[in-house]
């Protein structure tokens, strides 16, 4: 009997290895940031969680020493994903932990303002979350 269940277990095991290693292979969906003059924003996944695999970061942290992409004031930017997320939040980050909310539509306009703007744009799948971070330079 005892042979039997661990037969069984190791069964059981062998079934949840495999189940996730399929849910760690699914890819992540492809966001991009297009402004009105069809010209693109360069994105960077800056967190996830996805299947059975995790990573940890911020938009700030991901885009702070990275070159800002150059745009008009004004400019209104929109958000493109290849596979449309249940929902979508919009964030502009000031620090690591300090951020507002912008909006929830896949679409928000540059500052007016001069000046280096991070934004991230947090989405969710049923498969999982994703925040994907831009860095741009009002001039």
């Amino acid at each position: 009997m005892n042979r039997k269940v661990n037969l069984l277990l190791a069964l059981i095991l062998i079934v949840m290895i495999t189940g996730c290693s399929k849910l760690s292979s699914m890819p992540l969906p492809e966001m991009s940031a297009t402004l009105d003059t069809d010209e693109t924003v360069p994105v960077e996944v800056s967190t996830y969680s996805w299947g059975a695999k995790e990573l940890y970061g911020g938009p700030w942290e991901a885009m702070e020493k990275k070159e800002a992409e150059v745009v008009p004031a004004g400019s209104e930017i929109k958000i493109k994903f290849d596979s449309p997320p249940d929902s979508m939040l919009i964030r502009e980050h000031f620090s690591k932990n300090k951020f507002k909310d912008i909006t929830d539509l896949n679409q928000f306009n540059a500052p007016d303002s001069a000046g280096t703007y991070i934004y991230g744009v947090m989405a969710t799948w049923k498969k999982g979350t994703a925040v994907y971070a831009m860095k741009i330079q009002v001039k």
